[in-house]
This record gives C-alpha cells, structure tokens and sequence, in this order.
C-alpha cells in the first residue's frame, strides 16, 4: 500500500513522517522516503503539532472484533489532530469487521476526518452512514494495485497449490478436512505461505506448527518476506500458484493479478468483499469445506481490464488527496 501511494506521489515535494511500534531500520532501508520515528506517545504528539495534515493510509482502521488497538490508537491521534488543529484524511482504507464500525472512538475518527477514500464499495456504504461522515466518503480501491500493476507478481505456476491461511488468534476447527479435500487437487507443489513473519496464534507459522507431521510434509512452508530485500525483490520471488486459498487480503489481490485461481476464506467482512469485488468464490471459516477442491478448480480469475480499473481508480483517489491538500 505505501509503495502505491509513493508511486501516485511521484516527484511531489511532501515531507512524510510515520511513528510506528516496530524497528525502524528495516523500513527505513526499504521506503527511505519516509522519516520512520518511534511510537512514544510524545513523538506523536509532536509529529502531529509540526505537520499540516494527519493521513491515515490504507489498511482497515474501523477493526474491533479482535483487540482494541486500533481504537485506541486512533483516539489518541483524533484528539491530538483536535488539538492542533491539524485536518485528517484516510486514503484507500477499509472497514474490517462491524464492532469497527460499533465502536464510538472509530465513529469519532470517522466523523472527524475531511474526506475518507475507501478500497472498496464494500467499506463506503456502511462508514458512509456513520455519523458526521456523510458526505465525506468516496469509493476508490486500494493502494496496493498501483504497486502490482507496475510490479505484477510472477504468474500463476500451473500445477502449484498455494495456502495463505490466517486465523487471527483464532483456530479453524475445519482445517483437517479442508487439507483433505486440498489433497484431491492435482497439484505437484504444495506451498504453506507464511505473510506474517511473527508466529502469532491463528497466524501461517502456527498453524503449519498444529498440523500432524503426515500433513507437514506434503506443504513447504515459504516465509513471504525477507528484510534484505527490496519490495520489487520480495514480489519477484511470490509463489503465485494456479490455486489459490487466501484468508489474507493483499495475498487475494497479489493472486489477482497473478491469474490465480482462488477461493477466500471469509473471516472478516474485508475479505468478503475483495471476493465481491473480484469474483471469486468464499469459504466461511464455519462451513463445510467437503467441496473445496471443486471450488478451486472452477474459480476463474478477474479479467485485466478489472484489474486495471482498480489502479487507475486508486491512483484517482491519490490525486483528488493531492489536490485537496495542495502537494
């Protein structure tokens, strides 16, 4: 997402600052455009009093379903943006779940901002009748399709089955029939797609971890990511796979555009509606997965002409972001 959106910024002179509760080298090797500070509550509050406008970017801020985080991160930056005096504005983000959309700090944001450019149609309807952010809601698409339609991810390997599979500190009760009904797929490379490099609960790595050894040596567990690399390299090296199943969203539009056929486990309202969007078929985490090898083999992926709508629509949404603004 901010690889897109520094792509839409170009040669603009815009001075971006982000405080992030993570190690600050590695992104700053990768996206050294960006002044990367740490996450204290006072470089907030000073970040925000020395800028001129407050941009949240990408991802899906209106989430509660899972911790309060986000709630509680954007409580503290809303007031301090009341504070100063300083305008907000989100830039293709999405609505994850309906306790975000419940929560009273994440309707406050909601209210507050100038203008909120939504990834998808499917977050715009409902942040749209929150209150005080009529009017103020655009439909766009997200950041990350910039990126890929300059960048576009190997193409789907034929004959390669990949598994990006996350939980969110939760489990998947029907995790051991849907491996079986993987196993009917004539598939000659198994991939276990790890996204998230921490082995958090519910996340790729715990879950390989859970699965009986039988079952852990038909899969090769692929990290995504690797520090050293810039992002071009990290994408060059995706194992995009003829089948896809996804319950990660930036590896739904990554398949995408790789030509995968993919079914989305839909464990949020995010990935129900990057399914929406794309036409592919869904898997609730609830549901009887007997069929999942049918659903595999007769998805289809999005034609190119979608897919090139959605970068175009999110490198308008930049653009009116940059004019409101004056960069």
């Amino acid at each position: 997402m901010l690889a897109g959106f520094l792509a839409a910024l170009g040669p603009r002179r815009a001075k971006l600052t982000c405080c992030v509760p993570h190690p600050v080298k590695p992104l700053a090797h990768r996206f050294p455009r960006v002044d990367w500070r740490p996450y204290d509550e006072a470089t907030r509050r000073n970040c925000i009093e020395n800028c001129d406008v407050w941009l949240g970017l990408g991802g899906s801020p209106w989430q509660a379903g899972v911790s309060s985080w986000f709630a509680d991160h954007l409580a503290m930056e809303r007031r301090s943006c009341e504070s100063a005096g300083k305008p907000m504005y989100f830039l293709c983000v999405g609505s994850q779940d309906r306790a975000g959309l419940a929560n009273p700090e994440l309707r406050a944001a909601a209210g507050f901002a100038q203008t909120i450019w939504t990834r998808d149609a499917a977050a715009a309807g409902p942040l749209s009748g929150l209150a005080g952010a009529a009017g103020r809601v655009r439909t766009a698409a997200d950041l990350a399709h910039i990126f890929f339609e300059a960048h576009r991810p190997p193409p789907a390997a034929p004959g390669r089955l990949t598994a990006v599979l996350n939980f969110d500190y939760a489990v998947w009760p029907a995790m051991g029939a849907a491996l079986a009904a993987l196993d009917r797929l004539p598939a000659r490379e198994r991939i276990w797609l790890a996204q998230e490099a921490r082995a958090l609960p519910g996340a790729e790595r715990e879950l390989f971890q859970s699965l009986p050894e039988t079952d852990r040596s038909r899969w090769s567990l692929t990290p995504a990511d690797d520090s050293g690399l810039e992002l071009t390299g990290v994408l060059d090296r995706w194992p995009s796979g003829e089948w896809l199943l996804s319950s990660r969203y930036h590896a739904t539009l990554a398949g995408a555009w790789a030509g995968s056929r993919a079914v989305v486990i839909t464990t949020n309202e995010k990935l129900q509606g990057v399914a929406d969007e794309f036409g592919y078929p869904t898997l609730g985490p609830a549901a009887d997965p007997a069929g999942l090898d049918i659903l595999l083999q007769s998805s289809t992926p999005p034609p190119e002409s979608k897919l090139h709508s959605h970068a175009a629509a999110a490198r308008r949404a930049c653009e009116e972001f940059f004019d409101t603004v004056g960069v």
